[in-house]
């Protein structure tokens, strides 16, 4: 009415036809609805007068995709390291006196030879030779099968004998490493299991197949001495698997009217080296000792928490595990004795390695080594092993051409359930007849 004297509403309000009892201001009246800000809209509050508050509704799916970022992608599984590995074994088993310097060029030789070839899988590898002369290649592609590379396995074994002239003992052709997981049924009663170490394979392949409608690829006696067998009342069987059948027979199988306990089993020799006390002749998943001992001091923590006790040390060994680092941190080997690292290669204590087979089947996968100590005092460390993740990510040796007629014998060689360990030198038993298991054989 003050700001417009002359409209038409101020005149009829001083004719005293307007009732200001019923007279509502428009920023007040109902009807009247401010839309949101962008603000108000993306926070879920709404607007309305001062001094009142309003539930917002949830923002539009709209406005939720045009705010969010990038959908994540995810990239295909990991695969387990015996399915992105393959070797060459030589011709006859033999130590290789340059090892260390095959497995450091090898894989930038590998990968020119894949350039060349006009090759569009990954060029990345880590090269390992074992003490029996056994070159392994791993693709460190996570998600790249070593199946791939097999059209490029005879250009690549050919540059490697033209690489590394061996004379008359030369690499063989590279082979997909073997896959197949072992498994040990336990607690299965003599009295009922065939005596002859040719039978278990046939029935226990037809118990399983009724039970869990699982194949298996072999079978044989944990305790390969018959006479040690006959003065106990049950025994196990250790089977080979295919690893996508692994975890339908963890959990358990029916044998003869009852259910068996099934466990990964993994062999070792008087040669193989426990990761956690860095003794000979056990696996470390069987350990007796409660603390683990440092293979460079013998003192009681693990390799990768030893450290010099120089502050200034000149090679860094207060920062970092280096093997006699400087004299205030000798090494010491808790197997003998003497000042060097556990691992040494030729150290006292360290059992003879077994007679070499005269068959030309291939080694398992081969050994890793560590630069580090073999520049120090020439012994081998483990490399580090696989992350588990479950029964796919062990790597197990495949059974050899069957034996010649006669008591099987396997001296100095032990049994135990746990993993696989990298220093190795595996002594699985033979296959039943009439079932081989070669590598890559899947």
């Amino acid at each position: 009415m003050k700001l417009y004297p002359h409209s038409y509403e101020a005149g009829e309000f001083r004719k005293g036809r307007y009732d200001l009892d019923s007279f509502t201001s428009g920023h007040l009246h109902p009807d009247n609805v401010v839309p949101p800000s962008y603000a108000q809209a993306a926070s879920g509050s709404g607007s309305g007068s001062k001094g009142k508050s309003k539930a917002g509704k949830p923002p539009s799916p709209q406005l939720v995709a045009s705010t969010a970022g990038p959908p994540v992608k995810k990239g295909p599984p990991s695969l387990p390291g015996a399915q992105r590995r393959f070797f060459a074994p030589r011709q006859s088993p033999s130590h290789h006196p340059d090892a260390l310097t095959i497995a450091a060029t090898f894989p930038d030789i590998a990968a020119r030879v894949l350039r060349e070839s006009n090759c569009l899988l990954p060029l990345g590898f880590s090269a390992t030779v074992n003490p029996r002369g056994s070159i392994s290649l791993t693709v460190t592609d996570k998600a790249t099968p070593a199946a791939s590379y097999t059209p490029y396995f005879v250009s690549l074994t050919k540059a490697l004998n033209q690489s590394f002239p061996v004379g008359n003992n030369p690499w063989c052709t590279l082979v997909l490493a073997p896959t197949a997981v072992q498994l040990a049924i336990n607690g299965l009663p003599l009295r009922f299991l065939p005596q002859d170490e040719e039978e278990p394979f046939p029935y226990i392949r037809q118990a399983i197949l009724k039970d869990k409608a699982t194949p298996i690829l072999s079978a044989r006696y944990l305790n390969p001495s018959r006479d040690s067998r006959e003065t106990k009342q049950a025994t196990s069987v250790v089977i080979t698997v295919d690893p996508h059948n692994v975890s339908a027979l963890t959990s358990g199988v029916v044998i003869l009217s009852q259910k068996r306990k099934v466990e990964l089993a993994f062999s070792s020799s008087r040669t193989s080296q426990c990761r956690n006390c860095w003794r000979y002749g056990q696996a470390h998943q069987r350990c007796p000792a409660t603390h683990p001992t440092c293979p460079i001091c013998a003192l009681h923590h693990t390799r990768t928490a030893h450290r010099c006790q120089n502050p200034t040390c000149l090679r860094g060994g207060n920062n970092k595990p280096v093997p006699s680092c400087c004299p205030t941190s000798p090494p010491h080997c808790c197997n003998c004795g003497n000042d060097h690292t556990a691992t040494f290669r030729e150290c006292l204590a360290q059992p003879p390695p077994p007679v070499p087979s005269q068959t030309n089947s291939p080694d398992p996968a081969p050994i890793g080594q560590d630069p580090m100590d073999l520049a120090v005092d020439g012994g081998p460390t483990p490399s580090t092993p696989p992350s588990g993740k479950g029964p796919l990510e062990v790597d197990l040796v495949t059974p050899r051409q069957p034996p010649p007629a006669g008591p099987s014998t396997r001296p100095g060689t032990t049994h135990g359930f746990g993993g696989p360990h990298p220093l190795e030198e595996p002594s699985p038993s033979p296959a039943p007849l009439g079932h081989q298991v070669h590598p890559g054989n899947e």
